[in-house]
């Protein structure tokens, strides 16, 4: 190329320089990358920054199904004073089951309970409490506070469960046969029956109720086993094998502890 032809290139060039710009570069290029940035932070302002705020918070949830303030109200409605217990309330294992003194699946369970009772005295914390579904339930639950009332209550719990067939009979035949089985365990006949007769412990009876519907519990027997749900029927074995598993993890956590601070 000469030196005309270059002149020539280079006045066609400056000529045509604003038609050679690309897009981006033109005015109304210029305009719509403006007018797209502001849609494209419009768009993360309302649909990006809520969805990511809202996947959070639901995987949160999944994560955490209750918030402070109901894993509050869950460990109260669980962990609950009652005088039906049985125990060191420090004991590494804590066991409350809900259950009913009518129910044939509590009575199955009732063995279960006793042998932990009888075979682990210094590692358990056990809790009874009542929730009555049968018809008699809170007369027999009644019956058994009263006893507590005297010192007697895991008797008149073992008695109930040992002999369930023989209280499958309707509240006025409990009552006539009731005073008998007071004087068998010692109990102040007539202490015993004005407790009954004046419901001393219903409202003990109605927070145990209405504790398991707060917790949703459905039936009985329903465990909680250091604040850990389990329903239905628990055998011997099986009992055995939470308990003593619980035990033994208690046991390691205190050897790591003594080994760390030595």
């Amino acid at each position: 190329m000469n030196l005309d032809e270059r002149i020539k290139y280079a006045t066609m060039k400056e000529r045509h320089k604003k038609k050679l710009r690309p897009w981006y570069r033109k005015p109304y290029g210029i305009i719509i990358i403006i007018f797209g940035i502001i849609f494209l932070l419009i768009f993360i302002a309302y649909f990006v920054l809520p969805l990511i705020e809202y996947t959070k918070k639901n995987k949160q949830e999944i994560g955490n199904p209750y918030n402070q303030e109901t894993a509050e109200q869950f460990l109260s409605a669980v962990n609950r004073y009652s005088t039906n217990s049985f125990g060191n309330r420090n004991a590494p294992v804590k066991i409350i089951e809900f259950a009913d003194f009518a129910c044939p699946y509590c009575a199955d369970s009732f063995v279960s309970l006793k042998n932990i009772r009888e075979k682990y005295k210094a590692e358990v914390y056990i809790v009874y409490r009542d929730f009555p579904l049968h018809d008699t339930s809170i007369f027999l639950a009644l019956s058994a506070r009263c006893a507590g009332e005297q010192g007697k209550f895991w008797q008149m719990h073992d008695l109930f469960f040992e002999n369930q067939d023989r209280f499958a009979v309707n509240e006025n035949e409990l009552k006539a046969i009731m005073p008998s089985i007071a004087l068998a365990l010692g109990l102040d006949e007539n202490k015993f029956t004005t407790c009954i007769n004046e419901q001393r412990y219903f409202p003990q009876i109605q927070q145990d109720f209405e504790d398991a519907n707060f917790l949703g519990i459905q039936g009985t027997p329903t465990w909680y086993i250091n604040n850990m749900p389990l329903s239905g029927s628990l055998s011997v074995a099986d009992l055995e094998e939470i308990v003593t598993g619980i035990i033994a993890e208690h046991k390691l956590n205190d050897k790591l502890k003594n080994n760390t601070q030595d």
